[in-house]
């Protein structure tokens, strides 16, 4: 009876977690192991925040629990595990395990599908930048790659404009690792490499699927850059997100991965260069209130860049310069209408 009991309070422990991480808006959830027990952390608006520690009698089942929901093995311990689930019927989480000096850390990504944005005005994108974006998703070849830091929103940006791409006149084929989203109309493959399904052996399927638009996550490493080049090198619109700083900053961060300037010259039709930034909290101001917790902020906003490369056109470094400048300028507007604080800018 003792077991079934500590079960039973792991598993109202995590639904009570899950629903206080919805309530607070969290994009992420910590389970972090301590010498002497374990925390709980969301991350809010960019930012990590305590937000309760865990009975100690039931660290051990917590963890058990959040592995059973994700489908994961519960025997290893020793190993790093990823796995998937559901919250409810609106709600996924994408799950990570990592064995550390005192037990296993878990890092979950909440994917609230009621908020996968759908389109360029939800996700921020107005004015000059809305006309290149237009642009951009009319054309019918070439790369486009969507860049930022880590949690700037570029997965958000590609979901949106594959979105807008979906037609039943075209054939639209994702890889990705792993899908986080679901998109009505598109092929979605994610891929698997304990099942043999690698990005070099996903791209050769690929381009059997006749495909019009293809998109591949993550460019993280060779593999997958040389996947989004040889798609975009056939004649196809390609999407692909990738981790840079600022615009003028890709070349050099894709010839680390393989792809060399001229090759990226070849096939580039366009550059998104993005971040999040708080929103100042409504209710007051940026002073602080109960609503946005004493903070000032309530929510984030997305600032663009967006460069088009005209087919022909090879002056790669003025065109992500003004990308750069497009960036920067869309911040500046941010900051002075109010929406953002100028020192977050």
């Amino acid at each position: 009876m003792k077991n079934v009991q500590t079960d039973n309070s792991a598993v109202r422990f995590v639904d009570d977690i899950f629903r206080l991480a919805i309530k607070e808006r969290a994009g992420d959830i910590h389970f972090e192991p301590r010498e002497k027990g374990m925390a709980v952390r969301f991350r809010v608006d960019g930012d990590l925040r305590y937000a309760a520690d865990v009975p100690a009698d039931i660290c051990g089942k917590v963890i058990s629990r959040l592995k059973v929901i994700s489908d994961m093995d519960l025997t290893e311990r020793r190993k790093p595990q990823e796995g998937r689930g559901s919250i409810d019927e609106n709600t996924d989480i994408r799950v990570s395990v990592l064995p550390t000096l005192y037990g296993e850390k878990v890092a979950i990504r909440i994917l609230n599908k009621d908020l996968c944005p759908r389109e360029a005005r939800l996700l921020g994108i107005d004015g000059e930048n809305l006309l290149r974006y237009n642009e951009l998703i009319r054309s019918d070849s070439g790369l486009i790659l969507i860049a930022g830091t880590t949690g700037s929103g570029k997965t958000s940006t590609m979901y949106a404009m594959l979105t807008e791409l979906a037609r039943d006149d075209v054939n639209t084929v994702t890889l990705e690792d792993p899908v986080e989203y679901s998109i009505l109309g598109t092929n979605q493959v994610s891929m698997n490499e304990n099942a043999g399904l690698s990005f070099s052996v996903g791209l050769k399927s690929v381009l059997r699927q006749d495909p019009d638009i293809t998109a591949v996550g993550e460019v993280r490493d060779s593999e997958t850059a040389k996947t989004a080049y040889i798609l975009a090198t056939t004649g196809r619109l390609t999407l692909a997100t990738v981790h840079a700083a600022n615009a003028l900053s890709l070349p050099v961060r894709m010839e680390d991965l393989g792809i060399s300037r001229q090759m990226l010259e070849e096939v580039l039709s366009g550059v998104i260069i993005q971040r999040l930034l708080r929103r100042v909290c409504k209710g007051c101001g940026g002073r602080g209130c109960e609503d946005c917790g004493g903070r000032g902020y309530m929510g984030r906003i997305g600032a663009f860049g967006i460069a088009v490369f005209p087919k022909g056109e090879k002056a790669l470094t003025e065109g992500l310069r003004k990308a750069d400048q497009a960036l920067e300028e869309n911040c500046r507007r941010l900051a002075e209408g109010g929406i953002t604080a100028a020192w977050e800018v």
